[in-house]
């Protein structure tokens, strides 16, 4: 784990990051853990790990946490949309800053999570560089974009949202890590999400 002379955590793989969060929780103990904590942690310019980590948060049981993954969505949506402008520092609403979930309740999430990283950890790597640069990563964007977008009518069907969190964070793995492989499963789950998103609306209600 990288400290940066903000103070702010900068980890490079999945498992220090999930430690970076529950190390978060631990200083929180008994009280909340709120969006602006995470990103405050991170520092103001770590794009590509606040979408790693809200893709994270999103396969965990906190996922059923009703408008939570429609707030992912959001601030999945601000913060590509702040990368691609060239933004030197994230901005997110007071609203959204503030959204959070109990401290204890998110370590038990993570503790669900933190094996499950050390072992993905295993798997990834610098590959395929060139997918994570030029006109891949305004793709890798775009699909955040659109996943984001969905994420409000996904929210209405149970466990479904735990596709597009996957493809998020697939997609800060690409961004992190350079990971081209992960950046190709990205774009896979959106492509999934989409075809699940056609399967819904084809659903009598």
């Amino acid at each position: 784990m990288e400290e940066g002379n903000d103070g702010a955590a900068h980890p490079r793989s999945l498992q220090e990051l999930v430690i970076s969060l529950q190390q978060l929780c631990l200083k929180n103990h008994g009280t909340k853990v709120s969006i602006g904590d995470i990103v405050q942690m991170l520092g103001p310019r770590s794009f590509a790990p606040l979408v790693l980590a809200i893709g994270l948060i999103g396969i965990t049981p906190l996922d059923s946490i009703p408008t939570l993954p429609t707030t992912f969505g959001v601030i999945i949506l601000l913060t590509v949309g702040q990368m691609l402008i060239g933004q030197k520092s994230l901005w997110l609403p007071g609203i959204i800053a503030r959204r959070a979930v109990t401290a204890d309740r998110l370590n038990s999430a993570l503790d669900w999570l933190r094996p499950r990283a050390a072992r993905a950890d295993k798997w990834l790597g610098v590959r395929l560089r060139f997918l994570t640069q030029g006109a891949f990563l305004l793709a890798v964007a775009a699909c955040c974009a659109i996943l984001a977008a969905l994420m409000p009518m996904l929210e209405l069907v149970p466990l479904i949202s735990t596709v597009p969190s996957l493809a998020f964070t697939a997609f800060g793995i690409a961004l992190l890590m350079h990971d081209g492989v992960a950046a190709l499963a990205g774009f896979l789950l959106t492509a999934l999400t989409l075809a699940l998103v056609l399967e819904v609306f084809r659903l009598p209600f």
